[in-house]
């Protein structure tokens, strides 16, 4: 019994490092460019090990979203299901607004947080990424619940505007989660991305764009 217990420990630490390598690999080079046999290499385990545990790489890609994005999604579900609507439409959209970036960015913090941050940049901004099922499983639902938000924040608006304003909002997330530095760039140094500063930002960008996107007369015509 005991040898059977840590033979099942032995597994479920080999089954870990494989995914944490995996995770590296596609964050840094995406999906088409890894390859099982790399991936087994890099984690130094065979590659029948590899296939034995995930099955294909498809299989191997989404468990590694598999293993954060599920409590991920649930708290930012979570946190969209708990705003409360008062009578200040921008304070609303700002509730919404961190709703979708806080969890998101607050990942940054640590270094294996900043690498599944990294590739789920990259999988919500490649062109197929619809024939995988990621984005639809994982980042799907938390459409579906803001636009819920939006749609009672906003009665009076046309429908189809929800879906734009939400799109339009998880570009700027997604490009503010992929880390690219770009901010230190430009600046030659001078500015350096402090995640709480960036979240508190990018939740009154955001709003703002919502705001643009649902009232579109009134933002530019006052």
């Amino acid at each position: 019994m005991a040898r059977q217990v840590t033979q099942r420990a032995g597994g479920d630490q080999t089954r870990e490092r494989i995914l944490d390598v995996a995770e590296r690999l596609f964050a840094s080079a995406g999906f088409d460019a890894v390859s099982m046999r790399q991936v087994g290499t890099d984690a130094d385990v065979p590659f029948a090990l590899v296939s034995y545990h995930f099955g294909s790489k498809l299989g191997l890609y989404k468990a590694v979203f598999k293993r954060r994005s599920g409590t991920l999604t649930t708290q930012r579900l979570d946190q969209l299901k708990s705003i409360e609507l008062g009578p200040d439409l921008r304070e609303n959209l700002i509730e919404v607004a961190r709703a979708l970036v806080e969890p998101l960015l607050l990942l940054r913090e640590t270094e294996s947080g900043r690498t599944f941050a990294q590739l789920l940049a990259r999988e919500v901004h490649d062109p197929v990424e619809g024939g995988r099922g990621i984005v639809e499983e994982y980042l799907d639902p938390i459409g579906v619940a803001a636009v819920d938000v939006l749609r009672r924040a906003a009665p009076d608006v046309a429908d189809e505007r929800f879906y734009w304003a939400f799109v339009f909002a998880v570009g700027a997330l997604s490009t503010n989660l992929a880390g690219t530095g770009r901010v230190e760039r430009l600046s030659g140094g001078k500015y350096r991305a402090d995640q709480h500063r960036v979240i508190d930002q990018l939740d009154n960008f955001i709003a703002g764009g919502l705001l643009g996107v649902l009232y579109p007369e009134k933002f530019l015509h006052g």
